[in-house]
């Protein structure tokens, strides 16, 4: 097997066993949520958490991702890189504690989870981007068992036994965040890569040229992705935002699996970046998950309907109408994730910056109007025809400096096919579970070269052993 592909399979088996074990236990706990917290509570502590998400690159000035690309270089020295790193998020968190008052004495509802939470998040992110770009992938996996775990348990302790409603589910995040970074901190002795011998403004300013770009970006992409809760909050209530963000946990299952790639990807990506046969090697990878992502969405839109008779409570039931569109957005959201990677390897973050942007207007504006007219289901279209648009604007503008070559044929049938699949659910059309399995074998026909590659490599990776 080719070495390039060997070391991104192999990479993505090791991320996939931490992030599989820690996403299925999230997984499993939205049927307890739905039992233990009404509607509102969880839109209010979804709400929250995504703010928490947004917030993190905007707090820390982005200094992680900076951080695990310029660690990735050879010429860069490790403890150079983590200590400039440090003092930047330390910067952060000192700015935290001046804002943390001021929330206090404006009242403000959940202040100080929720700033504990930002902050947390952003040192966890800092410590698990520096281990994975140092080589400790094993350790990063672990990691997300690790909260996973600390989650589920502390879950249970505060909202089952001890019934604190929101204020046990945001302790628990707390709990599950704080034992994760202890975890790493001793594992990896963390400790020994901080030096402040290697303190450098002009090393700050360095990195801090890589990241800045990528503020803006990371609030358009807030805007892209999660705006349309606010709109489904003011314009449905928080009831509707509660029933979106439990339909939302099935098209996450596409983006935990994106997310195990990705991080194997983003390695992968940087190495092999220079190499004279990058674009055939960028080019094969993207088909491959074009592929595997319309097979998957397919599936899901053909068993979707009768597992959330059982996965969720009878008054969440309703979330399963929001799922096909949603699950379009996810793919979407992937594909452009996955080109956005080109600009990241190449440098040259302003790109990422400039179409997410161009999304975020395209969102916004179908969120604004369609969610006023037809609720819910019209953030899953803005997100599709966000997320769509910045896929198309990142292919196109990406060919400046890495063609990428896409079998169109293929990708527009294969998407063709998946809209017939949700209009048929959508509408009860009569026979609906009969055409829609029709129409999952044409994908899965259609597709099956891409299959076989998958398969093989899969094959050749376990009999030859990383």
């Amino acid at each position: 097997m080719d070495k390039r592909y060997k070391n991104l399979l192999g990479n993505s088996v090791v991320f996939a066993v931490g992030n599989l074990g820690s996403k299925l236990i999230t997984f499993l706990l939205v049927p307890l949520y739905t039992y233990v917290l009404t509607k509102s509570q969880y839109g209010t502590v979804d709400v929250l958490t995504t703010t928490v998400s947004v917030l993190a690159p905007i707090a820390s000035l982005d200094i992680f991702d900076a951080v695990f690309r310029f660690i990735m270089d050879k010429s860069e020295n490790d403890k150079s890189v983590f200590t400039n790193g440090i003092l930047v998020t330390l910067y952060s968190a000192s700015l935290m504690l001046i804002v943390c008052p001021v929330l206090l004495f404006f009242k403000v509802p959940l202040a100080m989870p929720f700033l504990i939470i930002l902050l947390l998040n952003v040192l966890l992110s800092i410590l698990q981007n520096f281990i994975r770009g140092i080589g400790f992938v094993k350790i990063f996996a672990l990691t997300g068992i690790l909260n996973a775990l600390v989650l589920g348990l502390s879950n249970i302790l505060f909202l089952v036994i001890f019934k604190f409603g929101i204020q046990g589910y945001l302790f628990s995040i707390i709990l599950s965040f704080f034992c994760s970074i202890l975890f790493i901190s001793l594992i990896t002795k963390i400790w020994r890569f901080f030096d402040l011998n290697y303190a450098s403004i002009t090393e700050i300013k360095k990195l801090l040229k890589y990241s800045i770009p990528l503020i803006p970006n990371a609030l358009s992409w807030w805007f892209t992705n999660d705006a349309s809760k606010f709109f489904i909050l003011f314009f449905v209530g928080v009831s509707g935002n509660g029933l979106f963000a439990v339909s939302n946990k099935i098209p996450t299952i596409l983006s935990v699996f994106f997310s195990i790639f990705a991080q194997a990807w983003q390695i992968s990506a940087v190495s092999e970046f220079d190499k004279d046969d990058a674009s055939e090697f960028y080019s094969k990878v993207f088909n491959l998950l074009i592929s595997f992502s319309f097979i998957l969405v397919a599936l899901f839109v053909l068993f979707v309907k009768p597992f959330m008779q059982i996965y969720v409570s009878s008054k969440f039931f309703q979330s399963w109408e929001y799922v096909p569109v949603l699950l379009l957005a996810a793919t979407f959201s992937n594909f452009s994730a996955f080109l956005g990677t080109t600009y990241l390897a190449a440098k040259r973050t302003s790109g990422i910056f400039s179409t997410t942007v161009f999304g975020m207007i395209i969102n916004v504006a179908a969120c604004w109007i369609l969610i006023p007219v037809i609720g819910v289901h019209g953030a899953g279209i803005g997100g599709s025809l966000g997320f769509l648009t910045i896929t198309i604007l990142r292919y196109f503008q990406t060919k400046r400096f890495l063609i990428i070559a896409v079998d169109w044929n293929k990708s527009i049938f294969s998407f063709t096919l998946i809209l017939f699949m949700i209009g048929v659910l959508l509408l009860h059309m009569p026979f609906s579970y009969l055409l829609n399995s029709i129409a999952m074998i044409l994908i899965l026909i259609v597709n099956r070269q891409q299959l076989l590659v998958i398969s093989h490599k899969m094959i050749g990776f376990v009999l030859k052993g990383k």
